[in-house]
């Protein structure tokens, strides 16, 4: 009797485990495919202004509030980028979140 209650528990912690790293690979993959994740899924802005509003407005995958780190500038051929560095106050993650500022610059 106290096997077959060990047995059930330990495959109820095995399933549970399983869950939550599935769900944390769902939403790896979710985040890599967000607007402003790369380089060519920059979001294109018009304005700085633009790129505080949108950061503003960008939580973590958590739930936690990100806070800025910094920003910097890159280019890459003719276009012209502006990297954010976001990091969560609740799990540490660090983001980075790319906007298109060629048109800005010109």
């Amino acid at each position: 009797m106290v096997g077959v209650l060990l047995t059930v528990a330990l495959v109820a912690a095995l399933v549970a485990v399983g869950a939550r790293r599935y769900r944390r690979l769902r939403l790896d993959r979710a985040d890599a495919r967000r607007s402003g994740s790369t380089l060519e899924s920059a979001i294109y802005v018009r304005s700085f202004t633009e790129i505080d509003t949108h950061l503003s407005t960008v939580w973590c995958r958590c739930g936690g509030y990100l806070g800025r780190l910094g920003e910097g500038s890159r280019a890459h051929g003719e276009r012209r980028y502006r990297v954010a560095r976001l990091e969560c106050y609740e799990c540490d993650r660090v983001r980075e979140i790319y906007f298109d500022t060629t048109d800005i610059l010109h």
